[in-house]
């Protein structure tokens, strides 16, 4: 009968909130913290809101994220909070009038106080 209590105690112990916010980022991109679930718990500044857009179908979410990191670096963040992806139309082909699609990503540049 110990089984279900120790299953559910290990459960529980990978499970690190703090106010029913995540206590750790989802992940790291160049040494900046990326939050996409859930904002930082610790208190912050949002230093700006940006924008990136890929210029075609070949790019991907985790290339526009990458950017963003970068401008985030160069910019003194530390973090960002991941606020929408989507895919837009990013052009319209003029061979065969396809619409073309590509991931945008915006986020939050934050810095931790």
């Amino acid at each position: 009968m110990k089984k279900p209590a120790v299953i559910l105690l290990l459960a529980l112990a990978g499970c690190t909130t703090i106010h029913g916010r995540r206590a750790v980022p989802d992940s790291k991109i160049n040494n900046i913290d990326v939050w996409s679930a859930t904002a930082p718990a610790r208190p912050y500044e949002v230093l700006a809101t940006i924008e990136r857009e890929g210029a075609d179908e070949s790019a991907t979410y985790a290339q526009e994220e990458a950017f963003i990191a970068d401008e985030a670096k160069q910019r003194g963040a530390n973090a960002m909070i991941i606020v929408d992806t989507e895919m837009v139309v990013s052009r319209t082909d003029a061979n065969d009038n396809r619409t073309i699609m590509a991931p945008k990503v915006e986020a939050e540049l934050i810095r931790y106080q």
